[in-house]
């Protein structure tokens, strides 16, 4: 049997590593997205980068992670931030890119520039993708952590679960299995109903 308390603290702390490592990459891929959209020089500069560190499998990167980081709690959030930051950095500016070029030409003969154009107009049009590019990254944290809370944490669902193998405990393995996919699939509802919000207070 599962006791309840170790399930309720793995789900928790699970959570909470993909919630504050989405949420970093989150502001950091869009951040760099935005600049590379903003100054042309810093995109062609930063984006043969962001694409050959995307196209590498974050978990080849552990033997260097582990040398540099060693294993716990900051190798568990480097390997986040690597396998979610730069696909942020490409869908983000792939979003900014596919922005209606008549209203901004528009918002320019108006005179908004800088600051103006991006809170006044750039960011109300984006937000419900804004959202979306985090709904992704959240979807992708969640089945990449289960993998990294096997590089030497003491608690988490990954952990969990490694223990289970280990101790042949496979029943209490795919209830876990079936309890990450049941998390997943209800997040994703959640940021999905929270996306539609948006998108409606975007067209109101």
């Amino acid at each position: 049997m599962i006791d309840a308390s170790m399930l309720l603290n793995d789900i928790v702390i699970t959570s909470l590593r993909v919630l504050v490592w989405t949420l970093l990459s989150w502001v950091l891929g869009v951040g760099i997205g935005f600049a590379c959209y903003r100054n042309k020089i810093f995109g062609i500069l930063a984006m043969p980068v962001v694409n050959f560190i995307r196209h590498i499998s974050p978990f080849c990167w552990l033997p260097l992670i582990i040398l540099a980081a060693g294993i716990g709690e900051v190798s568990v959030g480097i390997t986040l931030l690597i396998s979610l930051t730069f696909h942020a950095v490409i869908v983000s500016l792939e979003m900014l890119r596919s922005l209606p070029r008549i209203v901004l030409e528009q918002a320019r003969l108006d005179g908004a520039s800088g600051w103006a154009l991006f809170s006044q107009i750039e960011l109300p049009v984006c937000i419900s993708g804004i959202v979306d590019i985090f709904r992704v990254l959240w979807g992708v944290g969640w089945s990449v952590v289960i993998a990294a809370e096997m590089l030497g944490v003491s608690s988490g669902m990954g952990y969990r679960l490694l223990d289970f193998r280990y101790l042949l405990r496979y029943k209490e393995m795919l209830v876990y299995i079936v309890i990450i996919g049941c998390i997943g699939i209800g997040t994703d509802y959640l940021l999905k109903r929270l996306k539609s919000v948006t998108e409606l207070r975007t067209y109101a």
